[in-house]
C-alpha cells in the first residue's frame, strides 16, 4: 500500500504495470486472502491495471493501521508497529520492493533501488534495511540503494522479491556477474 497502492473512501487500490501480469495476480490473491473479499483486476487505457476492493470497512481498518489516502502529500512514514518485528520488516521491505524497487546491472556488478517521494517513508526504509543487517546509501533523489554484491544476493535470498520481474533481471545479471 506505501509502495503502489491507494486508499480513497470507498476502496483500496494497487496499481501495477503492464508487464507485471503474474504480479498483478499474484496481489489479487494476497488481497482475497488478507481481506476474505473479492479483489478485482481492471485495465487502465494505459494498459497498467488496478487491483482493487472495494469496502469502506478495509479503507477504515487500513487508515487505522497508520496508511493514509495520499502518501506523498501527507509525506507518512512506515507505521512504528512494522519497524518493531523483523518479520514485519522484511514483508514490508519485499512488497515495497516489489512495487516500487529496480535491480540494474551496473558496469560491474548489480544494485538494488527503492524509490519513493515521500521522505519519511525512504528514511524509515533506509533505517528497517539497516536493521535487517543491509548495508544501505544515504537517501537522496528519492531513492536509497544497496550496492554491496553480497547485500544484494542476500535480499534476493531472504526478502525473497514476489514480482517475478525482478527475480528474472537478478538472475540475468547474476549469470552476467557471478559470485567469488
Amino acid at each position: 500500500m506505501l509502495g503502489d497502492g491507494h486508499i480513497s473512501h470507498f476502496q483500496t487500490i494497487v496499481t501495477l504495470g503492464t508487464k507485471e501480469l503474474p504480479y498483478v495476480r499474484y496481489v489479487q490473491e494476497l488481497m482475497q486472502e488478507l481481506f476474505k473479499v473479492k479483489a478485482t483486476i481492471s485495465i487502465k487505457r494505459s494498459g497498467y491495471r488496478d487491483v482493487y476492493i472495494g469496502s469502506t470497512l478495509i479503507t477504515k481498518w487500513l487508515k487505522a493501521q497508520g496508511l493514509v489516502s495520499n502518501k506523498v502529500a501527507a509525506q507518512v512514514g512506515v507505521p512504528k508497529w512494522i519497524m518493531r518485528n523483523k518479520t514485519y520488516m522484511r514483508a514490508f521491505a519485499r512488497g515495497f520492493f516489489d512495487t516500487d524497487g529496480s535491480v540494474y546491472n551496473l558496469r560491474f556488478g548489480i544494485q538494488i533501488s527503492l524509490t519513493n517521494r515521500s521522505a519519511p517513508l525512504l528514511i524509515a526504509l533506509q533505517d528497517m534495511l539497516r536493521k535487517l543487517g543491509y548495508r544501505v546509501s544515504e537517501a537522496s533523489a528519492y531513492k536509497v540503494y544497496i550496492t554491496r554484491r553480497e547485500d544484494v544476493e542476500r535480499f534476493f535470498k531472504e526478502i525473497a522479491p514476489a514480482n517475478l520481474k525482478h527475480r528474472r533481471r537478478f538472475d540475468k545479471f547474476s549469470r552476467r556477474y557471478p559470485s567469488g
